[in-house]
């Protein structure tokens, strides 16, 4: 990034972290006295608000790129920016590295930054003094009981432990038994129990194994297939004509949409959600996969510069397959697993428990987590 000299230095530090943080204050008496109200029309007061909404989520939190194009997407503007950026962009100042802060979104993210640490330090304080609540005390010298009076007399011990060094003295002299170590070996520990094998309620208790269901085991994907071969074509032109409506592409060369998939693409996690929006939204049918395969490319282009500039990945996650999601019974659904290893780690951290949604706490009966995923965070 260009250092500028000649401009002001950031308003908010560039490490700081309001992330979680989805709203911010809106002072309406100094909203109503303002420049913005007084002299903005309503497409360049929505436009401003748009921004507001944007830079609180960008990384510094309060700035904007200096970037019309981006400004012209986060403002929802478009092709009429220029029209409505000198109004929309007022309480923002370009600082040195060459972003735009608005000096009253970021006095709120200071703010919110120094209550979101606070907030932080003292769930750690009480996860510190639960940890130490829980944990057991020092075993006391009387063998487990609490000192006393009573245990601790030195004449009382004295009389037990000679009797105890009696009678190991007096099997010293017995033969010794050579399978002795192998019988207590045998009859001090209970041979481990297979889940599979036939035992009781109280066994299956007993033993954790047997409470989890195995884990599902998935076909070995089969090798990818070269992007320009038939069968492929028809795995995308399958996939892509199950979101469109059937009066749109009337061609058969699917080839362009096949080649921006091996071009790095996703079908799932870009293409389609693309093809669902243009479906919606554009009144005129596209006719042809070159064309609409353009589209989808600027689009995409278009979506991965926004999440870049938010600090997102530029590719958004694929959907889960259904297969792969936990149905937690009506009305809440089917959830990710890797959705719910996440609630068991928080759990775990923070001790905090949506209980109307996964049912009791892990340990307890009637979780609805699978007791496989409560193994893996364990």
């Amino acid at each position: 990034m260009t250092e500028r000299a000649d401009l002001p230095a950031p308003l908010v530090p560039a490490d700081i972290d309001i992330a979680g943080l989805s709203s911010f204050l809106l002072d309406i008496d100094r909203l109503f006295h303002s420049e913005l109200w007084a002299l903005s029309t309503g497409e360049e007061f929505k436009a401003a608000v748009a921004l507001w909404g944007h830079a609180w989520r960008q990384r510094p939190a309060g700035s904007l790129p200096n970037d019309d194009r981006l400004l012209a997407a986060f403002s929802g503007a478009g092709g009429r920016w220029k029209k409505v950026k000198a109004i929309a962009l007022r309480g923002f100042v370009l600082c040195s590295d060459n972003r735009f802060y608005h000096r009253v979104l970021c006095e709120d993210v200071l703010r919110a930054a120094k209550s979101k640490d606070a907030r932080k330090e003292r769930t750690a304080a009480a996860t510190r003094a639960r940890q130490a609540k829980s944990e057991p005390d020092q075993t006391p010298p009387s063998g487990g009981k609490k000192p006393n009076g009573i245990n601790e007399t030195p004449d009382r011990n004295v009389g037990r432990n000679g009797q105890r060094n009696e009678g190991r003295d007096d099997q010293r002299h017995d033969v010794r038994h050579e399978r002795r170590d192998e019988t207590v070996a045998i009859t001090s520990r209970s041979p481990l129990r297979s889940p599979i094998a036939g035992h009781s309620s109280t066994e299956e208790e007993n033993n954790p194994a047997a409470a989890c269901e195995p884990v599902p085991s998935r076909a070995a994907a089969p090798p990818p297939l070269a992007w320009n071969c038939r069968e492929n074509f028809d795995r995308v032109e399958r996939r892509c004509r199950e979101v469109l409506p059937r009066d749109w592409v009337q061609d058969l060369v699917v080839s362009p949409m096949a080649r921006l998939e091996a071009d790095g693409v996703d079908l799932e996690a870009e293409i389609v959600p693309v093809l669902l929006d243009l479906a919606a939204c554009r009144r005129t049918p596209i006719r042809t996969w070159s064309l609409l395969a353009n589209t989808v490319a600027e689009r995409v282009a278009t979506q991965r510069s926004m999440r870049t500039a938010e600090g997102l990945s530029p590719v958004p996650a694929a959907p889960v397959a259904d297969d792969e999601k936990i149905d937690l019974g009506s009305p809440y659904g089917a959830y990710p697993e890797a959705t719910l290893r996440i609630v068991v780690a928080k759990h775990r951290e923070m001790g905090g428990w949506v209980e109307h949604l996964f049912g009791p706490p892990p340990g307890r009966p009637g979780c609805k987590i699978p007791p496989r995923l409560l193994l893996e965070a364990a």
